[in-house]
């Protein structure tokens, strides 16, 4: 009897470490109320949510998005740089891969990655892509969980989000809103996340 109960715990916090770390995309979904059984923590752990809680798909997304922000707390450094590319723009260097570099949790430049592609013969005649990425147009991390909740918030009709199963950040999302709506979609891809050198936080 006294083995078993450490290898349930063992399995528990084995499993609890699967599902925190796991690096499978985060399912499509529509934010129809759709009632949800959370599951367990662990073997000896209280479930997140309350047994019998019904739990809508946009907050259990939220939910979800909090666990790997949680994830993200736990980087070695503030001070990193990562490749990054917007799915959505209307010119090709709006689309263009580039790498952001961040200090401190703040972004402090942003430049054109080696095979950034700036433009595609679909831009007006005489048109010059920028010499470098405008940097208000792109974000830290926090600053893309920031957007994609604030985005969530505001009812979508499709999301699908993909995490770093490593560090937690986001590395691929779509966003998608109906017809009309005043929200702008969001789809991006971010991915190589490395630590640079810099002033400690």
């Amino acid at each position: 009897m006294k083995r078993t109960i450490p290898l349930v715990i063992f399995v528990g916090l084995f499993s609890v470490a699967l599902v925190a770390c796991s690096s499978e995309s985060e399912p499509t979904a529509t934010l129809a109320p759709t009632p949800t059984q959370a599951p367990p923590a662990g073997a000896d752990a209280p479930p997140v949510i309350p047994a019998g809680a019904d739990v809508d798909r946009k907050t259990a997304m939220l939910l979800g998005i909090d666990l790997h922000r949680q994830l993200w707390a736990t980087r070695p450094s503030s001070n990193y740089k990562f490749g990054f590319q917007w799915n959505v723009g209307d010119y090709a260097y709006e689309r263009a891969n580039v790498e952001v570099r961040v200090n401190k949790s703040e972004v402090i430049g942003v430049g054109w990655a080696d095979n950034a592609v700036k433009t595609d013969g679909t831009e007006p005649s005489g048109f010059v892509a920028p010499e470098l990425p405008d940097k208000s147009s792109y974000y830290s991390i926090n600053g893309l969980f920031k957007l994609i909740e604030e985005a969530i918030d505001n009812n979508p009709a499709r999301v699908s989000l993909g995490f770093d199963s490593v560090f937690g950040f986001p590395t691929s999302v779509v966003i998608e809103f109906p017809p009309g709506s005043e929200h702008r979609d969001i789809s991006f891809f971010a991915a190589q996340l490395v630590p640079i050198s810099g002033p400690p936080e």
